[in-house]
């Protein structure tokens, strides 16, 4: 075939001298196929061949794998390389997470599901831009005060936080790149600057197709890392990385049918953000649904129906299990000698009998069990 004979270099000629659906007929039909051929059969000496001139390669001096399965969410958070994560279960039963990342250079990726209703909240990797992809098209969740579907395409703002609500059936991938990989990868596609293929947008709905060949793409990396086949750095790995994977996200970024931008601010939406303010703001206090309506300026109902469309879950059920979350936190930091009882007063729950029930009932766990579960750790590290 034709892309079997061409120099990497003519490739980039030809695709800037005639049009960019040469280059992403290129990308989307054949990259992989003809990259692993070519080197099967010898042609590829080593990575930088394939792009000399464009888009270098990633440093493989820098590699990690992290594969971890949880039971704990603060524990997945801590754990998490790369992210500053806060997570909170709304939801009650035991946590289950799985967590697989990598790196190649200074990109990252990860892979994550999540079995219960979270709370995330924190920072995604420093100094890279990062792009967040729902791994299966059956999805729902709130990122950012926008409600996702398998279609989007999420782009974080250079310094933005992840405010996001997940389900129990959160199943999500992030890639984190350099600026200037996006950047080059935008210059060889044509596509202008990579502010003017993003603009302010944080949210694209995206062709399903697109969609599909990144999802393709990520999973394959991530099933060649997980059953151990590949070790990121090595050639094939770092092609699909640095060069592949920048360029199917943004051509189905450039192309995408619809541009989601934020919606206006709803009444709800004010009255929620006060409320969560004053939550968060006065979290060791005793706070009522009362004090909410207060803070947000609305009614009970108003405020019910934008806790339940938010969160699901009631402005009550609500503070309950912030409580519950904020009691756990302080299990897993608890001196060896420290008494439950007393943690549980600090948070507003004095009779313990209904708490360990409630305790129980959240988390799947007595919270003496949590409490058991962290001195172990901390007595087998010693």
């Amino acid at each position: 075939m034709l892309f079997h004979k061409m120099d990497p270099k003519a490739l980039t000629v030809c695709a800037s001298t005639v049009n960019k659906s040469f280059l992403e007929l290129y990308l989307l039909a054949k990259l992989s196929s003809v990259i692993y051929a070519d080197r099967d059969a010898g042609n590829i000496k080593n990575s930088q061949n394939l792009t000399t001139g464009h888009s270098p390669m990633l440093d493989p001096s820098v590699v990690y794998v992290m594969q971890r399965s949880f039971t704990d969410f603060d524990e997945c958070a801590t754990d998490v390389r790369q992210w500053n994560l806060d997570l909170r279960q709304l939801d009650c039963g035991a946590f289950s997470g799985n967590v697989l990342q990598f790196g190649v250079g200074n990109a990252h990726i990860s892979e994550a599901r999540f079995g219960r209703m979270l709370i995330q909240s924190g920072l995604p990797p420093a100094g890279l831009r990062t792009i967040a992809i729902p791994a299966v098209r059956d999805t729902r969740f709130v990122w950012r005060n926008q409600k996702i579907t398998g279609e989007d395409i999420l782009v974080f703002p250079p310094n933005a936080e992840l405010d996001a609500v997940s389900t129990p059936e959160f199943h999500v991938f992030t890639c984190s790149f350099p600026a200037d990989t996006l950047e080059q990868a935008a210059e060889d596609l044509q596509l202008g600057s990579l502010t003017e293929v993003l603009g302010p947008t944080e949210v694209f709905r995206c062709a399903r197709t697109r969609v599909a060949a990144v999802r393709r793409c990520l999973q394959r990396a991530c099933q060649a890392v997980r059953g151990g086949s590949h070790i990121p750095g090595e050639t094939e790995l770092s092609i699909v990385i640095s060069f592949e994977l920048p360029r199917l996200l943004l051509m189905a970024i450039a192309n995408s049918s619809t541009v989601r931008r934020r919606p206006p601010g709803r009444k709800r939406d004010h009255a929620l953000s006060r409320a969560r303010d004053y939550i968060d703001q006065f979290a060791d206090e005793s706070i009522q649904v009362g004090d909410l309506c207060r803070v947000a300026e609305v009614s009970q109902r108003t405020l019910e129906y934008a806790f339940l469309e938010r969160y699901g879950v009631t402005p009550k059920s609500f503070l309950v299990a912030l409580r519950l979350n904020n009691v756990r936190r302080d299990l897993r930091r608890a001196d060896p000698g420290q008494r439950i009882a007393d943690i549980a007063n600090r948070w507003g729950f004095w009779h313990m009998g209904q708490f360990a029930a409630d305790y129980r009932k959240q988390f799947g766990e007595l919270p003496s069990q949590t409490l058991e579960r962290v001195l172990a750790r901390c007595c087998a590290h010693n």
